[in-house]
């Protein structure tokens, strides 16, 4: 709680009982969305996702406080007159005009396959001339897991951002930009997670090594999972120095050979057995270690199952045998991160994206 907030609430009981011609000081929206998340979420089963669906819906958890309709769109008039804010950006692309509020408009673009925005805001005179206004500020990039609508907060207008968090722990960022016709002064709702690791498929060509690993798998997804720049992983179940040493030119040439457009995006080792996951095709950058495990030093291969880039699924992990060119894949894991309950939700002033495109 913050020191000020406790400070009033120490002082409110002897003056309310004196007085009532003191009213109690209004709630910032993101102190209000902060409060409902934390009512809500006291309740671990709201989250818990759908038979298929691949994302938490933080739209759920949000609401009523915060709502987002459907945006009014503009006429082919407005629309046509708004274009030329886009000259140049990404050719000739489908975009929407979406009313703010009174004269205000947005203008957003949509593009490529990480759905990336570009805004432009405008009002509309009484002639019907348009006027570009500045783009508020934004907090991430835009693209993929983060993105910007028109919403709002407790029936007030105001754009609202989200960021989709999954390093070192799952969480939503929520940025609140209020509309108003002062200067907009934005203000973020943090919310985090605990999580839980766990195997829910292995595949093995070698018993022993499968059996000595399985303990291993889901300390390598969680390795993974907590790095904070989603690369970075800690040491799990390290080989001696010597041995570490011997293998370097090894695990180099395996992690060439992953990042391969041969060996590519290629799917977790199953050794003939059906699998459940919904993605069991590695996605984005592969990720390598070296491990011991049954006497012998081995390399691991640690992701996420998806599409492309596009990190969807499960972690998948291939534990590999030999060295240089000659790897073989002798046990695989499939490791579920499931949200175990809130963890925190805390508010503050969020720093602008310095690298928005």
């Amino acid at each position: 709680m913050r020191p000020h907030l406790l400070l009033m609430m120490l002082l409110a009981g002897p003056v309310c009982e004196t007085t009532n011609a003191v009213a109690a000081a209004p709630m910032t929206a993101c102190d209000e969305v902060a409060a409902h998340v934390q009512a809500v979420l006291a309740d671990p089963r709201v989250l818990q996702r759908p038979a298929g669906q691949d994302y938490d819906d933080y739209d759920t958890v949000l609401a009523p406080v915060i709502r987002f309709p459907e945006p009014e769109l503009a006429n082919a008039d407005l629309w046509a007159k708004a274009k030329p804010f886009f000259a140049g950006e990404f050719g000739d692309q489908v975009y929407e005009v979406q009313h703010v509020t009174g004269p205000v408009w947005r203008a957003v673009l949509v593009a490529g396959t990480a759905e990336c925005q570009t805004e432009h805001f405008f009002s509309v005179d009484r002639n019907g001339e348009l006027r570009a206004i500045a783009t508020p500020a934004v907090f991430g990039d835009l693209c993929w897991s983060s993105s910007r609508r028109i919403g709002s907060v407790n029936g007030r207008t105001a754009l609202i951002e989200q960021e989709i968090r999954t390093h070192p722990l799952l969480g939503v960022d929520i940025e609140i930009t209020p509309w108003t016709s002062a200067l907009p002064t934005a203000c973020q709702v943090a919310v985090r997670f605990n999580d839980a690791f766990r195997v829910t498929e292995r595949f093995c060509k070698d018993p022993t090594v499968c059996a000595a690993a399985e303990p291993l798998a889901p300390k390598l997804a969680e390795a993974l999972a907590r790095a904070d720049d989603g690369t970075t992983l800690a040491t799990v179940a390290p080989p001696s120095s010597q041995q570490a040493q011997a293998m370097a030119v090894s695990i180099a040439k395996a992690k060439e050979r992953f990042e391969g457009i041969e060996f590519g995006y290629t799917d977790i080792p199953t050794f003939g057995a059906a699998i459940k996951t919904k993605y069991p095709t590695y996605s984005g950058s592969p990720h390598v270690a070296l491990i011991a495990v049954a006497g012998r030093t081995l390399i691991a291969r640690i992701g996420l199952g998806g599409i492309g880039w596009r990190e969807l699924g499960d972690y998948l992990i291939t534990l590999y045998s030999g060295v240089g060119e000659d790897l073989d894949p002798v046990a695989s894991f499939v490791v579920e991160r499931k949200n175990v309950g809130l963890r925190s939700v805390t508010t503050g002033v969020p720093k602008p994206n310095v690298n928005n495109h």
